[in-house]
């Protein structure tokens, strides 16, 4: 079965996983000129994507898939190859985007969390539309923005309750 492919123009490589020391992550975001809200969501939604630094898809540890609509002009660059995997939330084969290194999953969590206003004091759009105050709202605004992509989405309370609690911990890490 083929997967679709947004950039066929790039090299189609093998799966393989990799993995980073949130240690490596937690020092380059605090590299970067952002608002400390923007760095304690990216490290949170970092955290969550990958498993800790340990679920990788060559160097993308964000889940960016490249069987829909190519990104923006920010991202599209950064991806220098695409493979093929099966998705861990249903099994099916999709086609993922591949980085150079994870400062790329860094660099493009950070682009999407500001234009998405996945943040604390953001307005996320373009499903939930919530004023971002408190880590709980953050939690919904991801859910709903990034993991699902639907307004209806509704975490569960394990969900919840995992978020707030890396976002606790982001808190002491950035500020």
């Amino acid at each position: 079965m083929s997967v679709s492919n947004a950039y066929p123009n790039l090299i189609e490589i093998p799966y393989k996983k990799t993995s980073v020391d949130m240690a490596e992550v937690i020092s380059y975001i605090n590299e970067t000129n952002y608002l400390v809200e923007v760095k304690r969501a990216c490290y949170v939604l970092f955290r969550n994507e990958s498993g800790n630094g340990n679920n990788g898809v060559c160097n993308n540890y964000i889940g960016l898939q490249a069987d829909g609509a190519k990104s923006d002009e920010f991202v599209s660059p950064k991806i220098v190859a695409t493979c093929v995997q099966a998705e861990n939330m249903t099994g099916k084969q999709r086609r993922f985007a591949c980085f150079n290194s994870f400062k790329d999953s860094v660099d493009v969590i950070e682009h999407n969390v500001i234009n998405r206003g996945i943040f604390i004091g953001g307005k996320s759009h373009p499903y939930s539309n919530i004023d971002v105050k408190t880590p709980h709202d953050l939690a919904l605004a991801y859910y709903k923005e990034w993991v699902i992509g639907s307004y209806k989405a509704t975490p569960d309370e394990g969900f919840i309750n995992d978020f707030i609690s890396m976002y606790n911990q982001a808190i002491n890490k950035f500020k």
